[in-house]
């Protein structure tokens, strides 16, 4: 079994090789949902679409997860709407376990209104997404888990961003700092945009609140 280390490192590379990481270091920056704005966005979209690099992260997604929750504690896995999804079906199919999607909305009644599958109150759940940049996706569907009387053990994903004050810790493959040393190795920015990230990764909020974003939640 690989060591997270070499985990962080494959999974920056593929992302490197993909050219799936994406830069706004003039102008205005990436803005998210809730108000922070950052320099740099992942696209981990685009890693769908290539068999090989999906099978490896996948591959090394099961090795993360099983290294921290035994596998026959879980009844369910959980994907978040929409980009969490293709991957939770892929990781679940693996573990061989029960499918849910959570919406991001409400759709009909009852318990499983936010939901596509079933599930039982008190189920075991693991919630799966692709990439969390401050975490307030990964919280909107962790509610609506509780709200359906699910057990919550972890939430996993393939890219944390793991710069915002507050966030809620997850597992994940790497971090942007493993794919910012990635990126730089192979040349990916020029200077001045890599010392920009490097700003934002120091010093999130203060990054944020001088590129029009908010500092705080």
């Amino acid at each position: 079994m690989r060591t997270q280390e070499n985990r962080a490192a494959e999974t920056a590379r593929i992302i490197s090789d993909s050219r799936s990481l994406y830069t706004r270091t003039d102008g205005e920056p990436f803005f998210f949902s809730s108000g922070w704005a950052s320099p740099v966005f992942i696209d981990c979209k685009k890693l769908i679409s290539s068999p090989d690099d999906r099978a490896l992260l996948v591959e090394m997604a099961v090795e993360a997860i099983t290294a921290h929750i035994d596998p026959d504690s879980l009844d369910a896995i959980a994907g978040c709407e929409l980009t969490g999804v293709p991957f939770a079906a892929l990781i679940a199919d693996r573990l061989h376990k029960p499918l849910v999607l959570v919406c991001k909305q409400r759709k009909g009644f009852g318990r499983l209104a936010q939901f596509e599958g079933s599930f039982e109150a008190g189920a075991k759940v693991l919630l799966i997404d692709d990439l969390a940049t401050d975490g307030a996706s990964e919280s909107v569907f962790m509610s609506a888990l509780r709200k359906a009387e699910a057990e919550i053990l972890g939430t996993f994903v393939l890219v944390d961003f793991n710069v915002f004050t507050g966030e809620h810790r997850m597992l994940s493959l790497a971090t942007l700092e493993d794919i910012m040393d990635r990126a730089e190795s192979d040349g990916y920015f020029g200077r001045r945009e890599a010392d920009e990230v490097r700003k934002f990764i120091r010093d999130a909020p203060t990054w944020s609140r001088k590129h029009g974003g908010i500092s705080a939640i």
